[in-house]
């Protein structure tokens, strides 16, 4: 697959997969918005793809538009979404007879809801481009429990 030209938008690239993720995708010479809750990595790619780094919640779907529309209106499209997001807290995960209910409505929201949002925003915006793809990774650790 040709990513030179096109544009991405890569959730959970402040480290780990995602992260690496977005930097093959910049070395293939596709421009990276990459979006995470954690402060910019240092670790980003340089070129020939053109990198940004959004920081924010992905469960605010206000913030999840921004950077949609960021995205689109830096580069003319989106092409492709990667969601790489996903939180499993080894300290506070709990069976789910134990767990405490409002840590177990943030791990939805991040590790689900959030890919729920940010299709939401990026298919009108693929359409827009005359289509697109998208990754949506989840964990084995969903097993767990």
């Amino acid at each position: 697959m040709n990513f030179e030209g096109k544009t991405a938008i890569v959730y959970g690239a402040g480290g780990g997969m995602g992260l690496n993720i977005a930097n093959d995708l910049l070395a293939a010479g596709c421009d990276v918005s990459l979006v995470d809750l954690k402060p910019q990595p240092n670790a980003i790619s340089t070129g020939p793809g053109k990198a940004e780094y959004f920081q924010g919640d992905v469960t605010d779907e206000a913030f999840v538009a921004d950077v949609t529309s960021s995205t689109v209106s830096r580069s003319k499209g989106l092409d492709h979404l990667v969601n790489a997001t996903g939180v499993l807290w080894f300290d506070r995960d709990r069976s789910v007879v134990d767990i405490d209910m409002d840590l177990w409505d943030r791990v939805i929201d991040i590790n689900l809801r959030s890919f729920a949002l940010t299709t939401r925003h990026a298919v009108p915006a693929m359409r827009v481009s005359g289509g697109g793809s998208m990754v949506h990774i989840a964990s084995i650790d969903a097993l767990r429990g």
